[in-house]
């Protein structure tokens, strides 16, 4: 009797839909917004957030290339950062744009979905300026600003030809123009 009940009970949650909720480990933050500067050493800034967060966590860290740079940023906020939700990618004209695009489709969290935009006065200084970046830039892509992602950008260098990124400033950001980037090779 008792197997028949314990068997019902399961078939019932089942059948109501019920899942265990998904959680964020305790003190891990997502970060949604990742910008680099220069070309070494290169700076990362990372932004979490994306929901209207007022403050949302921080980290930025220097290495003498996008992977050592990279290995050091979960570590360097307030939280361990995470970077399984990177949707933007946000450089400034200085860095060696191939070499970083390469390394984030190599990277297994990064991945090659994140979209890839351009700072008018560097990626650190304008992540500074704004409160939450991430937010922003979902309203520039609601608004039909499409811009490429990490394979896109990555394809359009490797052919040989150029790649038009959106030009950002401002607080929020907001988009100023779209600029040519041209393949180093």
């Amino acid at each position: 009797m008792r197997k028949w009940l314990l068997l019902a009970l399961g078939l019932a949650v089942l059948a109501g839909g019920w899942r265990p909720v998904p959680r964020e480990p305790e003190r891990l933050a997502l970060v949604r917004v990742l910008g680099a500067d220069g070309p070494g050493p290169l700076t990362l800034t990372a932004v979490c957030g994306g929901d209207g967060q007022e403050d949302p966590d921080r980290g930025q860290c220097a290495g003498e290339g996008f992977e050592q740079a990279l290995a050091a940023l979960p570590w360097s906020g307030e939280e361990e950062l995470s970077l399984t939700s990177v949707s933007y990618i946000i450089v400034g004209r200085d860095v060696e744009l191939e070499e970083i695009l390469l390394a984030a489709l190599r990277n297994e969290e990064l991945g090659a979905s994140a979209t890839v935009w351009l700072a008018e006065e560097g990626a650190a200084a304008l992540l500074a300026e704004c409160g939450d970046p991430a937010s922003g830039l979902d309203l520039l892509a609601r608004q039909g600003v499409e811009a490429p992602t990490v394979v896109q950008a990555l394809a359009a260098l490797e052919g040989g030809g150029t790649l038009a990124l959106p030009l950002l400033t401002g607080e929020r950001p907001a988009l100023i123009d779209w600029e040519e980037w041209r393949s180093a090779a």
